[in-house]
């Protein structure tokens, strides 16, 4: 309760010393280059009106307008302009001179109309309004009837024109003149016009005067309002606090179970079809029976001439006994037969489960981040919306509320309308990649790669669409706030940094692209890009690929710098397993143990998943006096060679212990040569040479 107490205070802080600072804190080298966009017209730097100026000039139609406000105004109707003058544009020239005198005019209207206020508050006393402890004739929406106090405004002409005036101060002059130009830029005739101003004036003096009357007879009722609003406000935001942490741990759990089906899918066994049109049914029996002790002589194979009439290299196989053909485990054979096909159909449809249950989750996820990112925005619009009210609540700082509310509904709508944006490309991105998916799967039906490509690809692309979507938010808010972008771009340091990263970012984009659209890796992969970097593959994206080698090191590589890879787990792996026996060994024997060793690890449930093929002996790579390599490889489910690998090792060592077959050690004659030369001391001379013979 108290560290989410402090990450509130904390999260209010630093939003308004942000705002402060921004607002205030700039170079005296800026002073004269205008950071904000003029309102009245963005094609003449000359204009430097601030997006806070309610009396700025706009474009409507063949007119300049300029809104008054003034200050206080009928909560019912809005935030409306209680006056709109108007000016004609003029088309052969710039119209500064224009705008200038349309937003002078603008401005002397609200200070004339301030002296008024003034002049009538001093000469106000407290027995000409009696007092009202009621809090509900006091709100905002409650309707008032006309100010004791309120002035009588007329209409009236003067020098020909149509003025608005104040018949019991003829001292104060006239309020406002009322022009053709403004009759026409709001749609209204002179004299209609005229009725209108004067009793939106009207009613102003009385909104205002009863304002002070509230802070005359109840003058600690601002400062409750603005607490009230604080402690509403920070109610909101922590109860949406609250909302995220409950949404941020299901994500991660969501997260976590994705993570966990990702692995799963990683290291699933792609069962191979042991029913193959080119193999005779003899060898396919011999595969699959690991059940029979082995015996029998190592032989070559012969040529196995299809009916196509492509043959198959010769390799070593192992001849089976003659007991073979009256086999004891012939029903064995068969059941096993069943069993792997039995396999293959589960191996797809265990697929097909997995793709679905992906998809389902990422949709979760995706509604998830939608809800999140929507409780962030909420918070944002809560803040903002206590500021309003705050400002609202005090007439010296009221003027600001209109601003405030106009940019931030309009920016909070816009990032509502991009959140919303990127959740839902992000579902579509998951659902069509769901789709491309099972089309894939159908076409290689013993292939997980797809599965893991889908997560690969998915969380690219919606990151990108995250970082667009982003970009242009930003863009677009401090288009919407009056930002004079052209001043950032044209600042020297900060155009050379951004045109710098740009081209480091955009190099990472386009080789992420290419990444991802060769398949060279995926999320799950161990790869090696060269200069000692290699691990698995934690995350990629379209600028970053993450590595976890295997002391935990979180490697993050800009894809620009990833030239050459090598995927040690794509599609399937293979343990390269090599040995040197001693050169007086028997060979046979050898190949027959390690041989032994294979169909026992593959007849054990734990390890008969980690076989694709059987064993496949390449025989003897050479001999030397070191003794004599022997080769030969086993096909893995991806990543599952250094485990099995680990294994193999481990039991054909214990098999040649017991065996009793010596591994290679390196040979060396010692020979011990006397001289022939005859001296009273005998010399022996020592020839220690290591005996390097050529390999046979």
């Amino acid at each position: 309760m108290k560290k989410t107490f402090r990450q509130t205070i904390k999260f209010i802080i630093i939003s308004i010393l942000s705002l402060t600072l921004s607002l205030t804190c700039s170079p005296k080298s800026l002073g004269q280059i205008p950071l904000f966009i003029s309102g009245s017209d963005s094609q003449n730097p000359q204009l430097t009106s601030k997006p806070w100026d309610l009396h700025k000039a706009i474009r409507c139609g063949k007119f300049w307008c300029s809104e008054v406000h003034f200050i206080d105004g009928d909560v019912k109707q809005g935030l409306t302009a209680d006056l709109t003058l108007a000016a004609p544009q003029d088309i052969n020239s710039s119209n500064v001179e224009i705008i200038q005198q349309l937003e002078q005019r603008s401005q002397l209207i609200v200070r004339f109309f301030k002296q008024i206020i003034n002049s009538i508050i001093e000469q106000q006393t407290e027995s000409e309004v009696p007092y009202r402890p009621d809090w509900e004739f006091w709100l905002p929406t409650t309707e008032k009837t006309l100010h004791p106090l309120t002035p009588k405004v007329e209409v009236g002409i003067k020098n020909q024109q149509t003025v608005i005036y104040l018949p019991e101060q003829p001292e104060l002059d006239t309020i406002v003149t009322i022009t053709d130009p403004d009759a026409k830029a709001n749609g209204k005739k002179i004299e209609e016009l005229a009725e209108i101003w004067r009793n939106n004036i009207r009613t102003s003096f009385s909104y205002i005067l009863w304002g002070h009357e509230l802070s005359l007879q109840h003058p600690g009722w601002r400062a409750k309002i603005s607490v009230a609003i604080i402690l509403l406000v920070l109610a909101l935001i922590w109860l949406s606090h609250l909302i995220r942490n409950f949404l941020k741990k299901q994500n991660n759990q969501l997260r976590q179970q994705l993570s966990q089906l990702t692995e799963s899918m990683a290291t699933e066994t792609e069962v191979k079809t042991v029913i193959e049109s080119e193999v005779p049914s003899s060898k396919i029996e011999e595969n699959i029976s690991n059940t029979e002790e082995f015996s029998g002589t190592i032989k070559p194979k012969k040529e196995i001439v299809r009916q196509d009439n492509v043959s198959v290299q010769p390799s070593l196989e192992i001849a089976p006994p003659l007991s073979s053909q009256k086999n004891p485990f012939h029903f064995i054979r068969r059941l096993a037969k069943k069993t792997q096909l039995l396999a293959l159909e589960t191996s797809i449809s265990q697929a097909k489960f997995f793709l679905q249950r992906q998809n389902l989750m990422k949709q979760r996820q995706n509604l998830y981040q939608l809800f999140l990112r929507l409780m962030l925005i909420f918070q944002f619009l809560f803040l903002s919306l206590g500021l309003i009210g705050i400002v609202f609540t005090f007439r010296e700082t009221r003027f600001l509320s209109v601003y405030l509310f106009e940019q931030m509904l309009v920016i909070i709508i816009l990032w509502l309308g991009l959140s919303l944006i990127d959740k839902l490309g992000g579902i579509l991105i998951d659902s069509l990649l769901h789709h491309w998916a099972k089309e894939g799967q159908l076409l290689y039906p013993k292939s997980n790669r797809y599965t893991l490509r889908v997560d690969t690809y998915s969380q690219a692309l919606k990151k990108a669409i995250t970082f667009l979507t982003i970009f242009f938010g930003i863009y677009l808010s401090l288009f919407l706030l009056g930002v004079n972008l052209g001043v950032l771009a044209s600042a020297g340091v900060f155009a050379v940094a951004v045109a710098f990263l740009s081209r480091s970012i955009l190099e990472d984009l386009l080789n992420g692209i290419l990444i991802l659209s060769s398949d060279r890796y995926a999320m799950g992969d161990v790869i090696d890009v060269g200069g000692g970097m290699s691990g698995t593959v934690e995350d990629i994206n379209l600028f970053i690929t993450s590595l976890r080698n295997l002391d935990g090191q979180l490697m993050a590589i800009p894809n620009r710098r990833i030239e050459s890879v090598i995927n040690m787990t794509k599609y399937w792996s293979r343990v390269n397993f090599m040995i040197k026996i001693a050169g007086n060994e028997d060979i046979d024997r050898a190949i027959e143990v390690m041989i032994q060793v294979a169909n026992q690890l593959q007849s054990e449930s734990q390890w008969n998943q980690h076989f694709l093929e059987p064993v496949e002996v390449l025989g003897v790579d050479e001999v030397s006096h070191e003794g004599i390599l022997i080769h030969l490889l086993i096909k893995t489910p991806p990543g599952q060679h250094w485990p099995l690998g680990r294994e193999f090792r481990r039991r054909v060592k214990k098999a040649f212990d017991e065996a009793g077959i010596s591994l290679g050690i390196p040979y060396h004659q010692v020979s011990i040569v006397q001289s022939d030369k005859a001296d009273n001391n005998n010399q022996l001379f020592v020839n220690f040479n290591s005996k390097k013979d050529s390999n046979l």
